[in-house]
């Protein structure tokens, strides 16, 4: 009996990510113009960095600190019912919130600030949805690319405890939904 629930949860543990990766895949990948690239979402909301609003606030490198807007769009939820997507589906713009990252880009160490506190983001950690996972990595490597026109993670893999194997901490999907801006 021990040997099914045990089978049954890890195939649980297997399935969350193709959900994850799922749903988003349910969302346009950019919007305006691709300023807006997507970096996560969850019941019709979608969380966009604004790629016109990062800037570096400081620069000394290998560190630099950056800060870039990340605007949520609420989609149609009739739309995304009907058609099962929200690509193409009406959405009104809310609200606007800054988000600060700082980096060492020699060792690829991040940091974010939230709540009056920096936090280093281990690479090497399984982090859940709740935890800013995909928000943090996504939205620091969209500030990165905009403001310094390089790849921060670029192939930089992490180690997943939880499944025991290496991943890319950045999709080569997602870096190819970023475009470099001149």
């Amino acid at each position: 009996m021990l040997r099914i629930l045990t089978s049954c949860f890890f195939a649980l543990l297997l399935f969350i990510p193709c959900s994850i990766g799922q749903a988003d895949s349910l969302y346009p990948e950019t919007l305006g113009n691709g300023n807006y690239v997507l970096v996560s979402a969850h019941q019709g909301v979608g969380s966009y960095a604004d790629r016109t609003s990062a800037i570096i606030k400081e620069s000394q490198p290998p560190a630099y600190l950056i800060a870039i807007n990340v605007v949520f769009i609420t989609f149609s939820e009739t739309y995304g019912q009907t058609y099962g997507t929200y690509k193409g589906a009406p959405y009104t713009v809310g609200d606007t919130n800054p988000h600060y990252f700082l980096y060492n880009y020699d060792n690829k160490k991040m940091a974010s600030y939230h709540a009056g506190n920096w936090s280093l983001w281990d690479i090497n950690r399984d982090h859940t949805y709740a935890e800013g996972d995909p928000f943090i990595p996504y939205t620091a490597e969209v500030a990165f690319v905009s403001a310094c026109k390089m790849r921060f993670y670029n192939d930089t893999l992490g180690y997943s405890p939880m499944l025991q194997h290496y991943y890319r901490v950045i999709d080569e999907d997602f870096l190819s939904s970023i475009k470099y801006m001149n």
